[in-house]
């Protein structure tokens, strides 16, 4: 008799859920868009985006572009660099670090953007110099792998 009151509590459960999004923990009222961006820890002055935006930032002294990071790879593996862009995107405090999004206008390759580790805030729409090593082929694990990445970047300017 047991077991049947509890399928039949385990069926009326399953059958009284309304799908995906309900339940106790789903806030009626979330605004999907200022709930990206809530959720992902960004502060914005401008669009947040990864696609290619129309700029261009000359690098600054001691700097390099984009282009030539992508294009030589290689040469600049285990390295630090400085780089000046625009920050597109910001994810803060994942697996203890901030996610920076940089582009400086150029590309090469179809590689446009250059994601940097960091201890340091950003927001979108700022334009930064970002100074760490460069990390080639670096798999975080869960999907996210960086065929080029800066790590541990400091704001220099």
């Amino acid at each position: 008799m047991k077991k049947i009151l509890i399928l039949a509590a385990a069926f009326l459960t399953i059958a009284s859920c309304k799908g995906p999004g309900s339940g106790p923990l789903v806030k009626e009222s979330f605004d999907k868009k200022d709930a990206t961006q809530v959720m992902a820890g960004q502060k914005s002055t401008g669009p947040v985006t990864t696609d290619k935006i129309d700029i261009n930032i000359e690098p600054c002294e001691g700097c390099i572009k984009l282009s030539d990071l992508f294009s030589g790879r290689k040469t600049y593996e285990g390295k630090v660099v400085r780089i000046t862009g625009r920050v597109t995107k910001f994810n803060g405090g994942i697996m203890g670090k901030n996610w920076v999004h940089l582009q400086d206008g150029s590309e090469s390759g179809g590689e446009y953007d250059l994601t940097v580790t960091t201890a340091s805030e950003a927001t979108v729409g700022d334009t930064l110099t970002f100074e760490g090593k460069i990390a080639l082929d670096r798999d975080f694990g869960y999907g996210y792998f960086y065929k080029i990445i800066m790590e541990d970047g400091v704001v220099t300017r």
